[in-house]
């Protein structure tokens, strides 16, 4: 598509250039399902502000006139509709959106004169729906059912079947697709899934997960599909496999080690020493493109859902559970279709060789983080262990060597805490407890990080051997310099020493990390340190993984949670076991590059649906407790509020006016409170004592004050004043 989209480009360099869509097909000779190919290259076009359809149905150059602009559709906290046009926003009336809802990227024009020197701002095309559906929810009004849009910044009426309508009870929600709208203003549409019902203690999660474009139930045709496939290998199926190539892995010692709650398990792994004394590491992971084909209705969804969601209380997978927590997952004492990366390490870290090929494993046990941590860690015995203790033991040895070498190249740990909520029977926020990482966490950290990097070798390797098979690669690239400057200079100005070097080096990066880890304040330095780096994404190009300070590495161990390495399973057996000459580079390339796209957002919006999930329990748990106080560190200081997280990991926030107006001054470049009278700081990193003063479900706001009788800071960093 890459090169359609240029031959597009030169089209419309041409002096009255104007082609409609059977034209420009016609020129650039294309028919059949490459027009459908030619029309994502338009609306990419359209979407970049290139070019302009026009109401002829014409497409033309975007026209040089001021009054027209694309921009987001967005809602402000009044919930007033406006359009972000760069970092301006241009507000509309609600009765002039025509059809446009959150999300959308429309196309407005400015300064239409109504009257009287009346101007407005109207969209005049809606050129991609970032979300296709509203979340509605059916309620009994004057003893008669309803729907209306649940928690909807705008208000809006919806057109359904006869059919949706008796399929819904007072209490649903459900999503409902809005691909056009009426000239009254009613959206017709169809019911593309539900959510759940008033009865189900995790609505109000789900809900959250919907807004965000999060698919909840598979369709049908996914669930048809799964039924079909077995639940079991049949010896039969077993001995084909062999004679293919597959290799019998089932007398090896082999073990899961995952989560005490976790029911898909992708990977096992296998450590034996050989007559060298070196370790061969064994990582094997799900064969998932074994059950799920490429074109079925379940590797599509698996596509579109890019990935599992794992919330704190609730889990919405990518695969139907039939095959995440059944076939497709190494469950113990059950064959299992896998493919296996071997590889020979010596006792100084040093990788000597490897290879992978499919294989077929039976997992000896499901061990667990908690259990393996209780064992080597606090000295208990647990008698189902004790077979296993001699291959755990090497397995930590290992681990340790790879861990130093981890830290040698420059690996950056930031250190964060992490937590879990517990809940009661109802879905509601019972505790927020530490989740403690420990030795067994760690190990298998690092075995997948080096099966990763040696299936990223792998997948180079083949590269260097055909120039055109293009990858998925994990890659995260080195700081901006500018970013990172700015975020140094606010750590300077909040009174912490920060030295100004050259951070392309991830060493650098890490040593830094190291000099402040010790302070009381890190957990806020760090956060604001995280925000300097960007953001880890996928690609077909190579650039190397910064964070991990690895030139090679991709994601191939979690095909049974990530499509990106489902993918990688596709494109290991589409490249080893057909013919390359019969296969179109320049289609395929397209298609990755699309995959890594697509999955990059997904896992984007996977991190903002945490974010606002997270933000929702945290009220739940909080709402009870207005007028207490809690114990907090400042981690973030600005002109408009500060943001606090308590010692039990609630975030929250204070708005500095409140401190302003009690005489305080911002200084230092806006990261310091000063109190002229008490001669008081308060900057990121000091504990104070604050009172809950107000919480709002609706907005998942968590807002706090300090009260005027313990303004005190009762730690410090030891390198403020």
């Amino acid at each position: 598509m890459l090169n359609l989209i240029e031959s597009v480009r030169k089209l419309f360099k041409t002096k009255g250039a104007r082609f409609s869509l059977k034209e420009l097909a016609e020129v650039l000779t294309l028919r059949g399902d490459e027009l459908e190919v030619l029309k994502l290259a338009l609306n990419e076009l359209e979407l970049g502000g290139e070019i302009y359809l026009n109401d002829s149905q014409e497409y033309i150059p975007f026209p040089k006139d001021q009054n027209l602009a694309i921009g987001q559709l967005r809602f402000d906290k009044r919930r007033n509709p406006f359009v972000l046009i760069g970092h301006s926003m241009v507000f509309i009336p609600e009765n002039h959106l025509n059809g446009a809802i959150k999300g959308d990227t429309v196309l407005i024009r400015r300064n239409n004169f109504v009257g009287m020197g009346e101007t407005k701002t109207v969209v005049t095309k809606i050129l991609n729906r970032q979300h296709h559906f509203i979340i509605f929810e059916c309620y009994k009004n004057q003893g008669k059912k309803r729907v209306r849009p649940y928690n909807s910044p705008f208000k809006c009426h919806i057109s359904l079947s006869k059919k949706d309508w008796d399929s819904i009870s007072v209490g649903d929600r459900f999503g409902v697709q809005v691909d056009k709208v009426n000239h009254n203003g009613i959206f017709h549409g169809d019911i593309s899934f539900k959510i759940g019902s008033k009865n189900d203690p995790f609505l109000p999660l789900k809900t959250i997960a919907a807004s965000h474009g999060i698919r909840i139930d598979f369709p049908e045709e996914v669930n048809l599909e799964a039924e079909e496939i077995p639940t079991t290998i049949r010896e039969e199926k077993i001995e084909e496999e062999i004679r293919n190539g597959r290799v019998d892995l089932r007398k090896k010692i082999i073990f899961t080690i995952d989560g005490e709650h976790s029911k898909d398990l992708d990977d096992a792994v296998s450590l034996e020493i050989n007559d060298k004394g070196n370790y061969v590491l064994g990582v094997h992971i799900a064969d998932v493109a074994y059950y799920v084909k490429e074109g079925t209705a379940i590797q599509k969804e698996a596509a579109l859902r890019g990935t599992s969601y794992y919330f704190s209380t609730l889990v919405i997978p990518m695969l139907p559970p039939t095959l995440s927590n059944g076939i497709c997952s190494l469950n113990p004492n059950q064959d299992r279709f896998t493919r296996t990366t071997e590889i020979e390490i010596n006792p100084m870290g040093e990788i000597l060789n490897f290879k992978q090929y499919k294989s077929i494993i039976h997992s000896k046990k499901k061990m667990t983080y908690e259990s393996i941590n209780q064992i080597f860690e606090e000295g208990i015995s647990l008698e189902e262990y004790q077979t296993f203790i001699p291959t755990l033991r090497n397995m930590f040895q290992l681990s340790s060597i790879l861990e130093k070498k981890k830290e040698q190249r420059g690996y950056i740990n930031f250190g964060t805490e992490d937590f879990f909520i517990t809940t009661d029977e109802n879905g509601k926020p019972k505790e927020i407890l530490p989740r403690k990482r420990g030795m067994a966490e760690k190990l298998i950290e690092n075995f997948m990080l080096l099966a990763n990097e040696i299936t990223a070798i792998y997948q180079q390797n083949m590269q260097f051997l055909n120039q055109e098979l293009p990858f998925i690669y994990r890659v995260h690239g080195y700081p901006d310099e500018k970013r990172i400057a700015e975020i140094i200079t606010y750590l300077k100005n909040s009174g912490f020493y920060i030295e100004e070097k050259d951070y392309h080096d991830p060493k650098e990066f890490q040593l830094l990390l190291k000099s402040l880890a010790t302070l009381p304040a890190f957990p806020a330095i760090s956060d604001v340190l995280i925000r300097g780096l960007s953001k880890a994404k996928y690609s077909v190009n190579n650039i190397g993984h910064y964070g991990l300070a690895l030139g090679y590495y991709t994601h191939s161990t979690s095909p049974i949670r990530r499509y990106s390495d489902l993918q990688t399973q596709y494109n290991m057996d589409k490249y080893t076991e057909q013919d390359l000459s019969r296969i179109d580079m320049e289609e395929q390339a397209d298609k990755i590059i699309q995959i890594c796209k697509h999955t990059t957002k997904v896992e984007k919006i996977a991190d903002v649906t945490d974010r606002d999930i997270t933000g929702y329990q945290f009220v739940q748990y909080m709402e009870n407790k207005i007028g207490q106080t809690f114990t907090g560190m400042i981690t973030y200081i600005s002109k408009h509020h500060i943001i606090v997280r308590t010692t039990n990991y609630v975030i929250g926030t204070i708005e500095t006016n409140e401190l302003l107006d009690r005489g305080y001054k911002l200084i230092d470049q806006g990261t310091t409170l000063f109190d002229p009278k008490t001669k008081k700081h308060l900057r990121i990193g000091d504990l104070i004592e604050v009172v809950l003063k107000q919480t709002s479900l609706e907005d998942r706001k968590i807002l706090f004050s300090i009260p005027n009788s313990k303004e005190k800071v009762y730690k410090k960093n030891s390198l403020l004043p």
